[in-house]
């Protein structure tokens, strides 16, 4: 078995979204129509993180928190820390510069009004700033958040692995990844975590931890689904869905082995956990 020795502390965090918001299905409206399942998986997520008693940040889609005001009360009402994923799932490199800002301002707005804290962090719908990095870190402080989680810095980009503070004066928690021949792969989340057997993920941020890098572990709300929709097709199952049940088993075993705390927590932000 792989044990914490080090006083590392770890990120866990949550992207709030519904299903049909990640790209295989955005552009089709005629999922949106089918039934959602948020509300249920948010509760699922919040029984094992109070079991485990680890609190975690939950990144919250603004049209989420409209659509489900008392999910979010019970989130920040948990003294977990409620951070922005944007207004909606639309990735921000389709976005001009003004409608980022706007998107910014009313995904802040609307999580300010249900906890009565303005979000400290932000990360972008599917870590989608791949370029013109400067601009949008600078955007993302002048809104009013304290630090961002959305630069990916993985194959042979040249994105830091480690926590920083940019020229803009935001925080940046880089999203973690394994170097592997000077090549840096993606594993704490996502298709990786569902994916990957667990005593590689431990290994991987036991390694991370050893170097003195906090690992950031994420997942989506649907991940905690009890059963995939129906009538989505075969194919989207497969891509969005599989091996889905292994994520709660391995989230639990994570948290077993390393020491996890909200991201704003482990950046130093005081009173990072929005509790109501």
């Amino acid at each position: 078995m792989i044990e914490d020795t080090t006083p590392v502390v770890n990120a866990l965090s949550i992207d709030v979204e519904e299903w049909f918001d990640t790209v295989l299905f955005s552009d089709d409206t005629a999922f949106s129509a089918m039934q959602s399942g948020l509300p249920a998986d948010v509760s699922r997520i919040l029984a094992l993180l109070d079991a485990m008693a680890v609190r975690a940040t939950f990144f919250i889609l603004g049209s989420v928190a409209r659509k489900y005001p008392e999910t979010i009360k019970a989130i920040a009402g948990a003294g977990h820390e409620v951070a922005s994923h944007g207004a909606t799932h639309r990735s921000v490199f389709k976005m001009s510069q003004a409608e980022f800002k706007k998107d910014l301002a009313d995904s802040r707005a609307a999580l300010e009004k249900l906890t009565g804290k303005a979000p400290l962090g932000y990360r972008a719908p599917t870590f989608s700033i791949l370029k013109n990095e400067s601009f949008y870190l600078t955007a993302i402080k002048e809104a009013g958040y304290s630090y961002d989680s959305s630069l990916y810095p993985v194959f042979i980009s040249r994105r830091r692995r480690a926590p920083y503070t940019d020229a803009s004066g935001l925080m940046e928690f880089p999203p973690s990844v394994f170097s592997f021949a000077g090549v840096k792969f993606p594993f704490l989340g996502g298709t990786f975590l569902r994916l990957m057997p667990q005593n590689f993920l431990a290994s991987r941020l036991a390694g991370l931890n050893a170097l003195g890098l906090p690992g950031i572990l994420y997942f989506h709300s649907w991940e905690f689904c009890e059963i995939a929709p129906a009538g989505i097709g075969l194919t989207t199952d497969l891509i969005q869905y599989s091996n889905v049940t292994s994520v709660p088993k391995k989230v639990e075993y994570l948290a077993s082995l390393f020491k996890f705390a909200p991201a704003g927590e482990v950046l130093g932000f005081p009173g990072a956990p929005s509790k109501i």
